[in-house]
């Protein structure tokens, strides 16, 4: 495992290379995380793949300087990364957010993409509240408004709790990013970096059946956050090339005991 950086415009771009193989693989990590969340994975692909992990924006190690990042964005930093980029074909490894980003990839430039593994993936269906916090700017700005003074918030989502509108493990998952000032900073400032990924479904799996390209879905069973339900809008009408699969598992997919799972759907064709 090596670590390495490139500079993109503004910003500096940490990444992990791993593995010695002829396979490229690209590893985009979920919200909060960093390149090293793929680290369990280092000891199963060294043979057959040479794994590029990226901390992406306003992650790990990354010194990201930009006001935002888009798909195009992305593109010219992996052709920074990635020595043989423009003569080779690659894989996707994606984890929740990091799957977002890896449908844009798909839709962005589909020619250059063999095949893709998503865990828990984000972006197969539209959040209402995302959508406002991040595409309408009075929506923005309620949005930072609430990230300083979360109260109001909190109180309503009790509320909705006692209700029985929402469940406890929203609750949790809402307390978890809304109780401290840094996190929640943190929140606002990724999800309006991210704002220009916005990968549209249709597009893709047209991609995806022209280009042939092997997909996987791969969902926690007891997901709250994003559930196995969401992954047949991108099936649909895509059967023979989009394949759904669920464990035991809830939201935390990139774990140990999902390891062979997870490498058995990169190498198997």
């Amino acid at each position: 495992m090596k670590r390495c950086s490139v500079t993109y415009q503004q910003s500096e771009f940490s990444f992990l290379k791993s593995g010695k193989g002829e396979k490229v693989l690209i590893c985009l990590h979920g919200f909060g995380e960093s390149a090293d969340s793929f680290l369990f994975l280092e000891q199963y692909w060294q043979n057959e793949f040479t794994a590029y992990i990226i901390d992406l924006p306003c992650h790990g190690q990354t010194n990201f300087l930009q006001k935002d990042f888009s798909v195009q964005d992305m593109a010219a930093v992996l052709e920074l990364i990635i020595p043989s980029f423009k003569n080779q074909s690659f894989y996707l490894l994606g984890y929740s957010m990091g799957a977002r980003i890896a449908l844009s990839i798909v839709e962005y430039m589909p020619d250059k993409i063999t095949k893709v593994i998503l865990l828990a993936p984000d972006g197969l269906k539209v959040n209402g509240w995302y959508w406002l916090a991040t595409q309408t700017h009075a929506g923005n700005l309620f949005f930072k408004y609430t990230m300083r003074h979360p109260q109001w918030f909190t109180a309503v989502v009790s509320l909705l709790n006692k209700l029985n509108f929402i469940n406890k493990g929203a609750v949790k998952y809402v307390h978890k990013y809304i109780d401290d000032k840094r996190v929640r900073n943190n929140l606002y400032i990724i999800w309006t970096t991210f704002r220009k990924f916005k990968p549209q479904l249709k597009m893709i799996k047209q991609q995806v059946a022209f280009y042939q390209i092997h997909f996987h879905l791969l969902f926690g069973k007891y997901d709250r956050i994003i559930p196995y339900q969401t992954g047949y809008r991108l099936q649909k009408g895509c059967e023979s090339w989009i394949q759904m699969h669920e464990v035991q598992s809830g939201h935390l997919l990139l774990k140990e005991k999902h390891a062979d799972l997870i490498i058995s759907l990169l190498s198997n064709e």
